[in-house]
C-alpha cells in the first residue's frame, strides 16, 4: 500500500520497539490462615513487571526466566493492530540469530481452518517444505526426521493469531491440541492473541506466561515513530506532531498509540491535507476516503462504484462477524455471495481485490482462495457502516430473552458498536441516543436484590444485575464516540460514584466488599470513556468537601491514569498537593499521580521533599513519603538519607524502624544499613515476637540470595523461644529468597519433620520447599498429611482421572476435617479443568449444608478456574441463584459465568430454582423486610 505513494520504507526503517508487561491474575489464598493473618482472605495482588524489548528477548527467551514455564510457553496479547505479529516476526529473526541450533516454525493459526495443528504441520507445512526442495510431497522419512527435531528440543513454534482460529473457544481448543499431540509439547511455543479473547473467556492456557504488548507512549514513542517515518521530510512530521497536540484531539492522541493506526495516519498525512477527527469512526472514514484517492490513477472508480462497493463490503463484514467460524478468514464461496465472481472483471470482488480492501491470504482444503480484509479493524468499520438500526445490537424481550437479540454482550461486536456510535450521519443521531438510553435502562431480570421486596430504594452498583452492569459499562465507553449524547455527563458521574464507593444507602459489610471490587473495573472504564468528562468528574470529586481521604486518594490515583498532559488534571493535583486539609497519604498519592501525568513535575518532588524536611509529621509519614519519592525520583539522596536517619533514630518505635528499613531496601536495593537493621531483631532476645515477624517478612522482600539474611532466618527457624507465627514467617521468607540454598533447604526439611510445631507451620515449610525447588516425602497419615497429599496431587497430576477421583472421594468423605476438604477442593481447581466429575462434586459442595463457609468459598474459587462450557456454567448459576445473598466470592463466580454465557442461557439458569428454594428465599425476604 505504501509503495503506491512512493513510500518505500521497510519495517526496520520505522520500527520502534514496544515494551511488554508481565500479567498475573489476582492471587487466591490457599489453605487455612491464622487469625493474625485474617486480612489475607481479602487480599488481591496483581504483580506486573515491565520489560524493555531487548530485556524481554534476553531474559525470557534466552535465559528462560519466566515464572510459570521457564520460557517454554509464552503468550503475547494485545489489541488489534498493537504490533503483536510484528513483534513475533522480530522474535523469529532474533531467535534464529541468537539461539544456537534453534529451528523456527511460523504458523498463522487462521490457516489451520478445520485442521488440527499436528496434521497441519505434518501435511500442509511439511509438504510446502518438500516442494521447495524439489519433491512432490513429504516422505515418511522426512516426517520422521521432522518429529525427531521436536524431540531434540530445538524447535520453536511461533503461532500467530489465536483469536483467528475457527473454533468456538480457541483457547480451549488449542490447549487440547497441545495436550494430545505428543511431539508438539516438546517445542518452545510463543503465541499471539487478542486481549479480549484472552481475558474474556475461561482461559485454558493458564500454564502460559502472559505478556501484554504495550502501546506506544504519547508523545515520546509516537513522535519518535513519526520522526522516523518523515526522516526525508522532517517539517511534515513536525506539522503532524503539532496537529496531534491541538486542544480537543486527546482521543486521537490515545488512538494513535496503536502502531497500525499510527502507520495509517502517517501514510495519509503524507498524502495531503489530513485532518484529525475526534472519533475512531471519523479517522477510519478518513482512511477510507484517502485510500480511494491513493489508487485513483491505477484503478479509476466513480462515486457510484465506490458507494456500491462500500455497501457490499459492509454486508460482507457484518455477516462474517456474525458467523463465528469465518469471522476474519473468508472463503471464496462466502465472499462471492456478496461481491460476485472473482473471474468476472466487472464484479465488486475484482474491484475489492484491486483496491486492496480484500487480499488473498491462503487457500482452503479445496485449494480455493481464502480472503481477508486489509485489517480486521477495517472489517469492523465496514460492518458498522452497514447497520442503520440499533435494534440489530439489542432487541430486548424482558420476560423471554430467548426471543431477543443481545449482540451487546458478545465481545466480537464491541468494536463495531463503538464505530457505529462514532458515525457522523445526522439521521443516526436519534438512533444513537435511543441506543444509549436502552443500554443505561437495561434490566436483565437477574438482579441479586429486588428492592421492592427488601426495602432498598437507593441505587447501588451491586443492585444491578450482571448484564445490566455490562450494558451500562458499554454505554460508558460508547459516549467517547458519541459526542452529542445528552446523558454523557450523567453516565460518567454515575460510574465515578460506583467506583469510589460513596453511596447514599444502607451498606452491609458484604456490600462494601463488592463496592471495593467495582473500583478496579470502574478505573478501567474511565480510561475508555470520554476522558474530558471523566477528568471533570474526578476533579469535582477531589474538590468536594463531603468525601473522606481514602476516596480522595483513590480519585487522585485514577486521575493519574487518565490525565496525562491535561492542564485541569495537573492543576487539580497541584492544588491537592498544596492543600493543608488532607492527610499526608493523600499528598503522596497526588504527588505520585502528578509524576505520571506530568513527568518530572517539580511541585510533586518539592512537596515530598518538603514533607521529609518538616518537623511535625508522623514517623510513618516520613517513611512513606521517602518511599514515594524513591519511586518517582529513583536514587533521590534526600529520600535515602531520610530513611537512613529513621532507621538509626532512637526516637522511633521498633515497628517504624522496621518499616523504614524495608522501604530503604526497596528504593536502594542491597543497602547494608537496611539489611543490618532488619537482621538485628532476629538475633535479639529483647524484642517481641511481632517485631521479629515484621523483620522476617521485610527480609523476604529485599534479601534475595543474601547469605547473612538466610543465616539469620535459619537461626530464627531453629530457635525455641519464638512462637509458631514468627517461625512460619521465617519459613515463608526463606521460600522467597533461598532458592537453591542448601542451608535453607535443610532447615525447612527439619521444620517439616518436626513434631513440636503446629500443622500450619509444617504446611508453610512444605510450601517454601516447593518454592525453592524440593519436595517432601515424609509425614504421618493424619489430616495434615491428607491435606499435603491433596496439595501435591493438585500440582503433579493435572487432568489425571485417578487423582481427580481421589480428591472427589476426600470431598465426599465424612471422616475428614474441613481443612482437608478445602485443600481437596483447591487441588481440584488446579487439575480438574473441564472434568465433569470434578465440577459436579464442587457444585455439590456448594450446595452442602454440613461444611463451613470457607469451604464453600473454596469450592466457588475452584469452579471459577475449571468450568469450561455453558453446561457447566448453567449448573453453577442455577445453584447460586438459590442463594438469597451472594457474598463476594460467589458473586465473582457468577460474574465470570455471566461474562462467558449468552444472556438468554444465563436468564434461564437464574430462574430455574426448585420450589423449596423459592419458598425459603421469599420467607427470608419477608422476615428481612419486617426487621427493617
Amino acid at each position: 500500500m505504501t509503495s503506491t505513494e512512493g513510500v518505500t520504507l521497510q519495517v526496520d526503517d520505522v520500527y520502534v520497539p514496544l515494551g511488554l508487561v508481565e500479567r498475573k491474575k489476582p492471587s487466591k489464598p490457599q489453605g487455612d490462615i491464622s487469625p493474625e493473618q485474617g486480612s489475607e482472605l481479602y487480599k488481591e495482588t496483581e504483580i506486573t513487571k515491565t520489560f524493555e524489548h531487548d530485556a524481554f528477548l534476553e531474559q525470557l527467551l534466552k535465559q528462560k526466566n519466566t515464572p510459570k514455564s521457564q520460557g517454554k510457553r509464552i503468550a503475547i496479547i494485545g489489541e488489534p493492530g498493537a504490533g503483536k505479529t510484528t513483534l513475533l516476526q522480530q522474535i523469529a529473526d532474533w531467535v534464529s540469530r541468537e539461539i544456537h541450533q534453534s529451528i523456527v516454525i511460523w504458523v498463522s493459526l487462521a490457516d489451520l481452518r478445520e485442521k488440527e495443528l499436528k496434521s497441519y504441520l505434518l501435511e500442509s507445512w511439511l509438504t510446502q517444505v518438500a516442494e521447495k526442495t524439489g519433491k512432490a510431497e513429504a516422505t515418511k522419512q522426512l516426517k520422521d526426521d521432522f518429529v525427531a527435531l521436536f524431540n531434540q528440543n530445538n524447535v520453536w513454534l511461533l503461532l500467530d493469531g489465536l483469536d483467528e482460529m475457527s473454533a468456538s473457544n480457541p483457547l480451549t481448543e488449542i490447549a487440547r491440541q497441545f495436550r494430545e499431540a505428543g511431539f508438539i509439547s516438546q517445542a518452545r511455543i510463543v503465541l499471539t492473541c487478542r486481549v479480549n479473547l484472552w481475558d474474556g473467556s475461561i482461559n485454558a492456557l493458564d500454564d502460559f506466561d502472559t505478556y501484554r504488548s504495550l502501546d506506544f507512549s504519547y508523545p515520546q514513542q509516537v513522535e519518535r515513530f513519526i520522526d522516523k517515518w518523515f526522516t526525508a521530510i522532517p517539517e511534515t512530521g513536525k506539522q503532524l506532531c503539532t496537529a496531534l497536540k491541538e486542544s480537543g484531539k486527546e482521543r486521537i492522541q490515545d488512538l494513535v498509540k496503536n502502531p497500525l493506526r499510527l502507520t495509517l495516519l502517517c501514510l495519509n498525512w503524507q498524502s495531503g491535507d489530513g485532518k484529525l477527527p475526534d472519533t475512531q469512526a471519523g479517522l477510519y472514514q478518513q482512511f477510507v476516503d484517502d485510500f480511494y484517492k491513493w489508487k485513483k490513477e491505477e484503478f479509476a472508480t466513480n462515486s457510484h462504484q465506490r458507494q456500491q462497493l462500500n455497501i457490499k463490503l459492509g454486508e460482507l463484514a457484518k455477516a462474517a462477524i456474525d458467523t463465528e467460524a469465518t469471522r476474519f478468514r473468508l472463503r471464496q464461496d462466502f465472499v462471492s455471495q456478496f461481491l460476485g465472481d472473482v473471474d468476472d472483471d466487472n464484479s465488486l470482488l475484482k474491484l475489492a481485490l484491486n483496491r486492496g480492501w480484500l487480499n488473498c491470504v491462503g487457500i482452503d482444503a479445496n485449494r480455493k482462495p481464502v480472503y481477508a480484509f486489509f485489517h480486521a479493524s477495517f472489517q469492523e468499520y465496514f460492518a458498522a457502516k452497514a447497520i442503520d438500526d440499533w435494534h440489530f445490537f439489542l432487541n430486548h424481550f424482558p420476560n423471554n430473552p430467548s426471543q431477543g437479540t443481545y449482540r451487546i454482550f458478545e465481545p466480537q461486536w464491541k468494536q463495531t458498536i463503538l464505530l457505529w456510535l462514532g458515525r457522523e450521519e445526522e439521521n443516526l443521531k436519534q438512533q444513537k441516543q435511543e441506543f444509549i438510553d436502552a443500554l443505561v435502562n437495561f434490566k436483565d431480570g437477574c438482579s441479586q436484590w429486588n428492592r421492592k421486596d427488601v426495602g432498598f430504594y437507593e441505587y447501588h452498583a451491586s443492585d444491578k444485575g450482571f448484564y445490566e452492569y455490562h450494558a451500562y459499562s458499554l454505554a460508558s465507553v460508547g459516549i467517547a464516540e458519541f459526542n452529542d449524547c445528552s446523558k454523557a455527563d450523567e453516565i460518567v458521574k454515575q460510574i465515578v460514584k460506583w467506583g469510589f464507593g460513596y453511596f447514599d444507602t444502607i451498606q452491609q459489610e458484604w456490600i462494601q466488599q463488592l463496592s471495593y471490587r467495582f473500583t478496579d473495573e470502574v478505573k478501567s472504564i474511565l480510561q475508555q470513556t470520554d476522558r474530558k468528562k471523566a477528568i471533570a468528574a474526578l476533579v469535582q470529586l477531589l474538590q468536594s468537601t463531603n468525601v473522606d481521604n481514602y476516596t480522595r486518594s483513590q480519585a487522585a490515583s485514577s486521575l493519574g491514569e487518565i490525565g496525562t498532559g491535561n492542564e485541569i488534571a495537573i492543576a487539580t493535583l497541584v492544588q491537592l498537593l498544596q492543600s493543608k486539609g488532607v492527610y499526608d497519604d493523600t499528598h503522596r498519592q497526588a504527588a505520585s499521580s502528578l509524576e505520571k501525568i506530568d513527568p518530572d513535575n517539580e511541585i510533586a518532588i518539592a512537596t515530598l521533599v518538603q514533607l521529609l524536611q518538616s518537623k511535625d509529621a508522623y514517623d510513618n509519614t516520613y517513611r512513606e513519603a521517602a518511599e514515594s519519592l524513591g519511586k518517582i525520583n529513583p536514587g533521590n539522596e534526600i529520600a535515602i538519607t531520610t530513611l537512613v536517619q529513621l532507621v538509626q533514630s532512637t526516637n522511633v518505635d521498633d515497628f517504624t524502624r522496621m518499616q523504614a528499613a524495608s522501604s530503604l531496601g526497596k528504593i536502594d536495593p542491597g543497602n547494608k544499613i537496611a539489611i543490618a537493621t532488619l537482621v538485628q531483631p532476629l538475633q535479639s532476645t529483647s524484642v517481641d515476637d511481632f517485631t521479629r515477624w515484621q523483620a522476617a517478612s521485610s527480609l523476604g522482600q529485599i534479601g534475595t540470595g543474601n547469605e547473612t539474611v538466610i543465616a539469620a532466618l535459619v537461626e530464627l527457624l531453629q530457635s525455641t523461644t519464638v512462637d509458631d507465627n514468627t517461625r512460619r514467617q521465617a519459613a515463608d521468607s526463606l521460600g522467597q529468597i533461598g532458592t537453591g540454598n542448601e542451608t535453607a533447604i535443610a532447615a525447612l526439611v527439619e521444620l517439616l519433620q518436626s513434631t513440636t510445631v503446629d500443622d500450619f507451620t509444617r504446611w508453610q515449610a512444605a510450601s517454601s520447599l516447593r518454592q525453592i525447588g524440593i519436595g517432601n516425602e515424609t509425614a504421618t497419615v493424619d489430616d495434615f498429611t491428607r491435606r499435603q497429599a491433596a496439595d501435591s496431587l493438585g500440582k503433579i497430576y493435572p487432568g489425571n482421572e485417578i487423582a481427580i477421583a481421589a480428591l472427589v472421594q476426600l470431598l465426599q468423605s465424612t471422616t475428614v476435617d474441613d481443612n482437608t476438604r478445602r485443600q481437596a477442593a483447591s487441588s481440584l481447581g488446579e487439575i480438574g479443568t473441564g472434568n465433569e466429575i470434578a465440577i459436579a462434586a464442587l457444585v455439590q459442595l456448594l450446595q452442602s449444608t454440613t461444611v463451613d463457609d470457607n469451604t464453600r468459598r473454596q469450592a466457588a474459587s475452584s469452579l471459577e478456574k475449571i468450568i469450561q462450557d455453558n453446561n457447566h456454567r448453567f449448573a453453577v448459576v442455577k445453584t447460586l441463584s438459590g442463594y438469597w445473598q451472594l457474598n463476594y466470592q460467589y458473586y465473582d463466580l457468577v460474574w465470570k459465568c455471566a461474562q462467558n454465557m449468552p444472556y438468554p442461557d444465563f436468564y434461564q439458569a437464574w430462574h430455574q430454582r426448585n420450589l423449596a428454594t423459592r419458598v425459603m428465599r421469599n420467607l427470608k425476604k419477608i422476615l428481612f423486610t419486617r426487621i427493617i
